[in-house]
């Protein structure tokens, strides 16, 4: 339909207004050290924020005046807890050497928990349902096994497969099907192949993407000359247009435009 957001910035380059296609405005509002404090909707509701004097949201008051509060661990700035607009409480708990988050407990008493190996990654998290999911790395630290528990004793185990540079090249899932990835010599992802819907993409000289296939259609990507996304041209034949403003800040999305 020829549709065109607008974007506006300041001079700092925050947004300050989005026009959708239908006019509908949204502003934004900023303090001296570039927090956000105010949304004002379409229709004249806001929604407001509070900050710390460290840059802690402390408070969110959405367009019918509910507010959600948060509370930090004293000198950790790690939140301690949330404070829902009914009363109701989410709490974070953490380990005191490391400062990792250990615990979370929901409104309705439940909750997930996070043990780690020693060198910070995480080992094992137990959800609010009580699932358990262990993880096991490399020497580099890379994801190589994910195991799921279930009740009943099974276990779902997803295998990561990786080339020289740590990159993903297979990923085998728990029913034994695999998901295979190839690369091209500047590390660009070529293809992803799950032996059904097989994804591919192309990059210009400049490592851009500019084609993304699949078996469905194909987007194709068009730069200016400063690198900025110019066009996409969708499967069906329409294109989104994208201007920029001085500075490279997104300014208007047209469509056929």
């Amino acid at each position: 339909n020829g549709g065109i957001k607008r974007y506006r910035y300041d001079d700092l380059g925050r947004q300050v207004a989005r026009e959708d296609e239908h006019g509908a405005l949204t502003q934004y509002q900023w303090d001296s050290v570039g927090r956000l404090v105010r949304v004002v909707l379409p229709g004249g509701a806001c929604r407001e924020y509070s900050y710390n004097p460290y840059g802690k949201i402390t408070a969110e008051r959405d367009e019918l005046g509910h507010v959600i509060r948060y509370e930090y661990a004293d000198g950790l700035h790690l939140i301690s807890r949330r404070i829902n607009a009914d009363g109701s409480q989410v709490k974070y708990r953490y380990d005191n050497a490391r400062l990792l988050l250990t615990e979370i407990e929901n409104e309705v008493g439940e909750t997930y928990r996070l043990d780690y190996h020693p060198n910070g990654l995480i080992q094992q998290e137990i959800g609010f349902d009580g699932q358990r999911t262990a993880y096991i790395y490399d020497l580099n630290g890379n994801l190589q096994e994910k195991t799921e528990h279930g009740d009943d004793g099974s276990q779902l185990v997803t295998r990561y497969e990786r080339d020289h540079a740590g990159r993903l090249v297979r990923k085998t899932l728990p029913d034994g099907n695999t998901v295979d990835y190839a690369y091209d010599r500047q590390g660009n992802l070529l293809s992803v192949d799950d032996g059904h819907w097989a994804l591919a993409y192309e990059y210009d000289r400049q490592n851009r993407l500019t084609a993304e296939h699949q078996g469905w259609g194909t987007l194709r990507y068009g730069y200016d000359a400063c690198g900025q996304l110019q066009h996409l041209r969708l499967p069906d034949n329409n294109r989104l247009v994208f201007n920029h403003a001085k500075g490279g800040h997104l300014a208007s999305v047209a469509l056929n435009g």
